[in-house]
């Protein structure tokens, strides 16, 4: 296993996967329960409710039927026509570090249940889970480069515009720059293996390539957990959730 190297065996990235997510489902069980704090009408005993909150999310967002619920998840949550109408240039980069970031996570977690069934032979389906992780290289490299394209997007607009520069403080940096890290030195890696998407041989040195690609992993996975749940990008799910539970409205 290529992306496995330094003693971190694919059973211990197993465990430490399951660790991450739990770790995620709790942030995100902890945000719920935080915002179910504003909800008003109900019994005192389920204020701070998890289950609170998210029956009222839901009574909220579909009050007015279903095509209701639909105009503004696909128009304000898909196309995120609110931004394009501020800045087209925002309305780029958000767009592909949203789709970009979206898609690497869920061919992300296809590569592992894939590598599960590789390593285990679950069912007897080694060889086919093979060939369906080849497939999902050309993917993982598209998606990559969108996500690569509005990091820097992000990246260079708080070093070239003054107006952005000069809001934008040091946890802006961070956050911005940990995706861009993490964009980077999964190219990194990928290109060191050789016959890389669009570059080629250009940056091919194998010897190097696990050891990128587990820096590459190990920095996702602490974003994942530790950083997404618990700081502004959970934006990524309130903002949505909020349009959504006011059906469009501000």
């Amino acid at each position: 296993m290529a992306f496995y190297t330094l003693g971190l065996t694919f059973e211990l990235v197993i465990v430490l996967t399951v660790i991450v997510l739990g770790i995620w489902a709790y942030g995100i069980y902890f945000n719920f329960k935080k915002w179910g704090l504003g909800s008003t009408g109900y019994h005192d005993q389920l204020r701070n409710s998890f289950w609170l909150f998210l029956a009222t999310w839901i009574h909220e967002a579909f009050k007015d039927g279903v095509w209701v619920f639909l105009r503004p998840a696909v128009l304000d949550v898909l196309l995120l026509r609110r931004t394009l109408a501020r800045s087209p240039v925002r309305w780029v980069m958000h767009m592909s570090m949203f789709y970009g970031f979206l898609m690497l996570a869920a061919l992300s977690g296809l590569g592992l249940m894939l590598d599960i069934i590789e390593h285990f032979n679950l069912l007897g389906f080694a060889g086919m889970a093979e060939v369906a992780k080849e497939a999902l290289s050309l993917p993982f490299d598209l998606f990559g480069y969108l996500l690569l394209i509005g990091a820097t997007i992000a990246v260079s607009r708080r070093i070239l515009l003054k107006f952005v520069r000069d809001n934008t403080s040091a946890y802006d940096a961070f956050l911005i720059g940990a995706v861009f890290l993490i964009t980077i030195t999964g190219f990194y890696a990928e290109w060191l293996r050789g016959n890389a998407f669009l570059v080629g041989n250009a940056f091919e040195y194998p010897i190097y390539a696990p050891h990128f690609a587990l820096i590459h992993t190990v920095l996702a996975l602490g974003l994942f957990a530790l950083v997404l749940p618990w700081s502004k990008y959970i934006h990524v799910i309130a903002t949505p959730m909020t349009l959504l539970g006011n059906r469009g409205g501000e």
